[in-house]
């Protein structure tokens, strides 16, 4: 079956970030990774936006994981990762966004009720 999932990444500076949407699943692994290591190389930093998700299977998340994965053991960079529903936005970072200086005594996840918090962050 086909993959429906869209992706574009935007290259600032050191930095980078993957917008997806439409029907993520753990095939697309592979492809983001792909993606993510045609990178040039002064980018060590990777955001994950998952806002444009509208269908997530089961077993997604571990594509996630998978391009995370190779993110931490190719770059050694810092990522976050954003995603939302019509309830919540939830962001997770590691590396320097782990430890800014708002988030220095909060957990390694900050869940946020509003997106305008959210982007505060991002």
């Amino acid at each position: 079956m086909a993959s429906t999932l869209h992706s574009e990444l935007e290259v600032a500076d050191d930095s980078a970030t993957l917008y997806l949407s439409g029907e993520l699943s753990a095939d697309d692994a592979f492809v983001l990774s792909r993606a993510c290591g045609e990178l040039p190389t002064r980018v060590n930093t990777l955001r994950i936006d998952l806002h444009g998700v509208t269908e997530m299977r089961d077993d997604a998340m571990g594509a996630i994981r998978s391009v995370l994965r190779y993110w931490r053991e190719s770059r050694g960079g810092s990522f976050r990762l954003s995603l939302a529903s019509e309830r919540i936005v939830a962001t997770y970072g590691e590396g320097r966004f782990a430890s800014t200086s708002s988030l220095r005594n909060a957990p390694a996840h900050v869940v946020e009720a509003t997106p305008a918090l959210t982007a505060m962050y991002l």
